[in-house]
């Protein structure tokens, strides 16, 4: 499908295109002064259907037709919009309720040789009810965010990241067979391992740190003691790993056998990866 940006000029929009920061940054570049007189329903309506369709983040007939009409702000808006409802707002993923639709979309698209396999990872933060019990659930909001925005960092734009429970997680990887997944489940572990912890600088209150950006308490005397952290606890995730096509193709198995992973991962004592 071609549109034309502000300029004049042609520009070629693939059916398959996928939503994500390319596309908004395209909605930028080619939105024009918006059309006045239009028969469309009300932005509300919109929104509900844009909700209703894009929760697999797919291109849709109704998406297209809305660039064709020159309608890139009510275009941009609802994109935003919807955005913004699937996202929680503590951790930055997407919410449980979008996981259903997403997971049924990478089934077709299996079926359809669109993808030629998926993975499943779940994850869960270790001893998480002792950080609200030690510290108060404002320090468990602190890590659970910060949880977050360290997993994202693992993963790739095409990948999903969904808030399952309270500390449960699950992350969905298009195009990964079981030892790329159990890669991926491993960085994030690392990661958490080694950056996620709660403790305070001086005397300022404890919460969540990122150990990568903070400074270490030393004996050093020229490291400001009100600058310097103090390490209070370390944090862990346990890991559940399987795959599409090893489970028979059947997102039941999948999600037991994922299951099944992580609570061995907990009872082998926790901080691991099974897969």
């Amino acid at each position: 499908m071609e549109v034309l940006n502000h300029q004049g000029f042609k520009i070629e929009i693939d059916r398959g295109f996928r939503f994500g920061h390319d596309f908004f940054n395209l909605l930028n570049f080619v939105k024009s002064p918006d059309c006045k007189d239009l028969d469309r329903n009300s932005i509300e309506q919109q929104c509900d259907i844009f909700y209703r369709d894009i929760m697999n983040y797919g291109f849709v007939d109704s998406h297209n037709q809305h660039l064709c009409d020159g309608r890139f702000d009510l275009a941009a808006k609802n994109l935003n919009e919807i955005n913004e409802l699937s996202l929680d707002p503590l951790t930055g993923l997407r919410k449980k309720e979008f996981l259903k639709r997403k997971l049924s979309s990478l089934e077709s698209d299996v079926y359809l040789e669109s993808i030629s396999d998926f993975s499943l990872i779940m994850c869960d933060l270790d001893k998480f009810k002792d950080v609200n019990d030690s510290f108060g659930h404002s320090v468990g909001d602190d890590t659970l965010d910060l949880f977050g925005r360290l997993a994202l960092e693992s993963l790739r734009a095409s990948d999903y990241g969904y808030r399952y429970g309270g500390e449960e997680f699950l992350i969905l990887l298009p195009e990964t067979n079981l030892a790329d997944a159990v890669s991926v489940a491993e960085r994030i572990r690392e990661t958490i391992e080694d950056r996620l912890h709660i403790g305070h600088y001086g005397l300022n209150q404890v919460t969540a740190y990122d150990l990568s950006k903070s400074v270490i308490n030393s004996d050093d005397p020229a490291i400001d003691m009100n600058d310097a952290f103090f390490l209070s606890k370390d944090l862990s995730c346990s890991f559940g790993v399987a795959n599409y096509l090893h489970c028979g193709l059947s997102d039941e198995i999948l999600f037991s056998r994922a299951d099944e992973n992580l609570y061995l991962a907990k009872e082998k004592g926790r901080n691991k990866v099974e897969f």
